[in-house]
């Protein structure tokens, strides 16, 4: 598949970062106080770079298609905050989804971006070894993976409500949009069965509850501010009457990754008839899960799958087996 656009040229090189530029601008006791515990705002410098204007990122979908790279179009023409990302249309067009974006529904998403671009790969490096130093904690090394993915969206499309495993940070590059964000600990807004079966392999499974709608805090990004998502943070996403190209930069972590392999140990147990208690309420309980779980993790991981995944996709026969029991 070939992407092209009428504005083939890069972007100007003499707008790109220089050296010594520091990207974020936050305050950092704010930053250590929040850091994947409370949604916040800060500033940054990409939307002065140059590195992410449109013409660009085209170039970047072209190679990593030409690469088997993951990149993929969806139709929102239907969506809303309690669609799912399942019931819209992939389009397989994708030329005609970057040169209709202003004027269509299109939701388009480059996943892992940094390895087809030295450039982004150097900003998502640079990104890092400040967010360390913002939040004063070895993100290097406790971090399993890291991910840019880079989304451009039509104007006024919403992204539906839903979690994510990752500690995110929403960069806004052009565009202005609203991000609703919740309590990461809501577990009357996103029960703990609903957080078993994402982390079993369900997306999709964090049902918008329209009731609990004033629990959220409604951040507004326009370019040049980043929103900090934590970790299982419930939210959705309202694009304006504008064409928006923001960044998400994704981290894996082994923190996170242990509080994980509970929930997919509870998911197992309730598979099989069992009420296991949610995590943290009995640490030494939490304990022996992590220890069984995570003798089924995947040792050499390079894709989200093989870091979250890996132990339920190894017992997904043992667990259909388990599901057949039960029902009987």
């Amino acid at each position: 598949m070939s992407v092209t656009s009428d504005a083939t040229v890069l972007a100007d090189p003499s707008r790109q970062l220089n050296a010594d530029d520091r990207i974020l601008h936050a305050c950092n006791p704010e930053f250590k106080d929040n850091f994947n515990l409370r949604p916040f705002k800060f500033n940054h410098i990409l939307h002065q770079s140059g590195l992410f204007e449109i013409p660009r990122i085209v170039e970047v979908a072209q190679r990593m298609l030409e690469k088997n790279g993951n990149v993929c179009a969806i139709n929102f023409k239907n969506g809303s905050l309690d669609t799912k990302f399942s019931a819209m249309p992939h389009s397989k067009r994708l030329t005609e989804a970057f040169s209709r974006v202003g004027e269509n529904d299109s939701w388009i998403k480059l996943t892992q971006a940094q390895l087809y671009d030295a450039d982004y790969a150097h900003v998502l490096d640079t990104i890092t070894s400040e967010l360390e130093e913002l939040s004063d904690f070895p993100l290097r090394t406790d971090m399993t993976l890291v991910t840019m993915t880079l989304l451009i969206t039509s104007p006024n499309v919403s992204t539906p409500f839903h979690i994510d495993h990752e500690t995110n940070f929403l960069f806004q590059l052009q565009g202005s949009k609203d991000v609703c964000l919740f309590p990461a600990t809501d577990r009357e807004l996103v029960p703990d069965q609903e957080v078993e079966r994402y982390y079993a392999g369900n997306f999709e499974a964090a049902r918008y509850r329209r009731e609990m709608q004033n629990r959220g805090t409604i951040f507004r990004l326009s370019p040049g501010e980043v929103v900090h998502h934590p970790s299982l943070a419930p939210h959705w996403v309202k694009n304006d009457d504008n064409i928006s190209v923001s960044i998400s930069i994704n981290y894996c972590m082994k923190s996170i990754e242990e509080r994980a392999r509970v929930y997919q140990a509870n998911y197992v147990l309730r598979m099989m008839g069992l009420k296991p208690l949610p995590p943290g309420v009995s640490p030494l309980r939490d304990s022996l899960k992590r220890k069984v779980i995570s003798t089924l993790e995947h040792r050499n991981p390079k894709t989200f799958s093989d870091v979250v995944h890996a132990p339920v996709t190894r017992l997904k026969s043992p667990l259909n087996a388990v599901r057949r029991l039960v029902k009987r």
